[in-house]
């Protein structure tokens, strides 16, 4: 492919859901001079040809197999059903496709150490779709970050999570109730097979907790955090003392020490009947507090606010940076780049595989915890 930042790139999406039609394919229509979209697969009916004759795609396809089969491209947006990632991954680079994967880019370690190699083998870029590493505040905070973590001494991240319902009103996105049943059952099959592979039960509320949970929600956080650390130079992943879910899987926590002998705690909390997304990730230092806050990832154009506060003698100096600008274009841009001019992959395979292995961590650490006696459900 030639070196040419405004040649665009032929690509198919996989998975026409809530993340497609609320981010990704309003983002690629916006770029239309890097981005052409040939095709989308999607096994709802009513929803691929709502979103064909929405976004203008060309083609139309009932699954992923016959997309890739049939139509030349350059690069795969996946964004379907988690335990559908790894296969068609593997398949995309094996057809000499780019690919950008939405995450998690698998279940297990070791099909992420697949991938990795068949990235190798393609020479192909493999994205996964971590936006919040190239929103601009945390790029700030990241440059401002020390070049130890010496003086760190504790990390917290709280996230309250509400879904969709405050964001978007009945109709918004459309949903079909046509998926063919072979269809969800093959897609429930595999993600409870890989998340037995993982972590040795692949119950129902199982894949909820380390799929959906762990891998799917509190994954985007730690990734942040492993930025920082990374950046401090600490190893990685950090060590899991102790962890927890409950609430059915739909709550979560990991604890973490650092080399130092610091804290890093972690916490997401899904409460679907509030109407406040709450997103807080603070590091405390000696002198030294740096904070980010993020809005729902669900409003665009609202601020992520990056608050750095020091010691100044007897004072605090406060500064804030604001960014406005959308973290899902912003990682469709760096796709593009990456793809046809050649620009390092700011989240490659690798950095899925060191959150994977952490999430991993925190669920098994969470199933040897002492099983507590539940009083029985209230009348």
């Amino acid at each position: 492919m030639s070196s040419n930042r405004n040649e665009a790139l032929k690509i198919g999406v996989v998975g026409g859901g809530m993340i497609a039609q609320a981010m990704h394919l309003p983002h690629l229509e916006e770029l239309q001079d890097r981005f052409a979209v040939e095709a989308l697969a999607e096994p709802s009916a009513t929803v691929r040809e709502a979103l064909c004759a929405r976004f203008g795609i060309p083609g139309s396809y009932g699954d992923w197999q016959t997309l890739l089969e049939d139509r030349p491209l350059d690069a795969v947006l996946i964004a379907s059903p988690a335990g559908t990632h790894v296969e068609i991954v593997l398949a995309a680079l094996d057809a000499g496709l780019h690919v950008f994967s939405e995450k998690p880019l698998a279940i297990t370690i070791a099909d992420v150490d697949r991938i990795i190699a068949a990235r190798d083998r393609a020479q192909r870029v493999v994205q996964v779709g971590y936006m919040k590493r190239h929103d601009p505040a945390f790029r700030r905070a990241l440059e401002e970050m020390p070049e130890s973590a010496d003086e760190l001494r504790y990390v917290s991240v709280v996230v309250n999570d509400p879904e969709w319902v405050p964001y978007f009103l009945p109709g918004d996105i459309v949903r079909g109730s046509d998926i063919p049943a072979e269809v969800i059952d093959a897609a429930r099959r595999a993600e409870s097979e890989q998340v037995e592979e993982a972590v040795g039960r692949g119950d129902p509320e199982a894949c909820v907790a380390f799929s959906e949970a762990y891998l799917g929600s509190l994954v985007h956080h730690v990734n942040v955090v492993g930025g920082f650390l990374e950046r401090m130079g600490e190893p990685l992943p950090a060590r899991v003392v102790d962890a927890a879910w409950w609430n059915g899987g739909r709550a979560v926590g990991g604890y973490c020490e650092l080399q130092n002998g610091s804290r890093w705690d972690n916490a997401w909390i899904q409460l679907l009947d509030s109407r406040e997304y709450r997103e807080s990730i603070q590091l405390f230092f000696d002198t030294s507090i740096r904070s980010l806050t993020f809005p729902s990832p669900w409003l665009k154009m609202s601020p992520t606010r990056y608050v750095r506060q020091d010691a100044d003698g007897y004072a605090n100096a406060v500064h804030e940076y604001r960014s406005f600008e959308e973290a899902f274009r912003l990682e469709l841009v760096h796709f593009h780049d990456c793809c046809v001019n050649g620009v390092e992959c700011l989240t490659p395979p690798e950095q899925a595989r060191v959150d994977t292995e952490l999430l991993t961590q925190m669920f098994l650490t969470a199933e040897r915890r002492p099983a507590r006696e539940t009083a029985s459900p209230r009348t």
